[in-house]
């Protein structure tokens, strides 16, 4: 499932992006979410940088099939849902601290309020220019070398994600200014 927002202004963004969501798995106990955020130019086409000088056909081949390492495609995040348990101590407001020490299974029916931090980002939007919010049952940046065996998330079923009322979702910016 994906978000987009188009600019209207010169917006710039800097710091830690964090997705709070309500989530339900349906037909499972468990489910791993992976979230993305992508700068898209006035058309809708994903703007992508190489984080390496050497730009040659091989590191665009090589890219085009994994090395996500190699390429900037994104801020993302990821979070298995039943080790969702924020540490009070240590989570902000901007950036959640996650206690990793226990296992909360979901029951059925329930919907279980997470956070989940990306990494943090430096993006400028120009006028036009679009933000997309992805959330995703798997990790759409591929892996970071060619070769690797992608990673097989936690649980089946239907992965819900509660956008209104009580139960709205949301990204939060770092929105320079604001």
């Amino acid at each position: 499932m994906s978000f987009l927002v188009r600019f209207e202004k010169e917006t710039q963004l800097v710091g830690y992006p964090k997705a709070h969501l309500w989530v339900e798995a349906d037909g499972a106990d468990d489910m791993d979410l992976f979230v993305l955020i992508q700068k898209l130019d006035r058309f809708g086409t994903p703007l992508q940088a190489f984080t390496v000088p050497n730009q040659s056909a091989l590191v665009h081949d090589v890219t085009d099939h994994g090395a996500s390492i190699l390429r900037y495609k994104g801020s993302d995040g990821r979070l298995r849902v039943s080790a969702r348990h924020l540490d009070g101590a240590r989570t902000s407001d901007e950036v959640p601290a996650h206690s990793f020490d226990r296992v909360e299974k979901l029951s059925p029916g329930e919907v279980a309020e997470i956070e989940i931090d990306l990494l943090p980002i430096g993006l400028a939007f120009h006028p036009e220019e679009q933000l997309r919010f992805i959330v995703s049952s798997r990790n759409l940046l591929g892996t970071m070398m060619p070769g690797i065996a992608e990673y097989a998330g936690a649980g089946s079923g239907r992965h819900v994600v509660h956008t209104g009322g009580e139960h709205a979702s949301y990204l939060q910016l770092p929105v320079m200014g604001s």
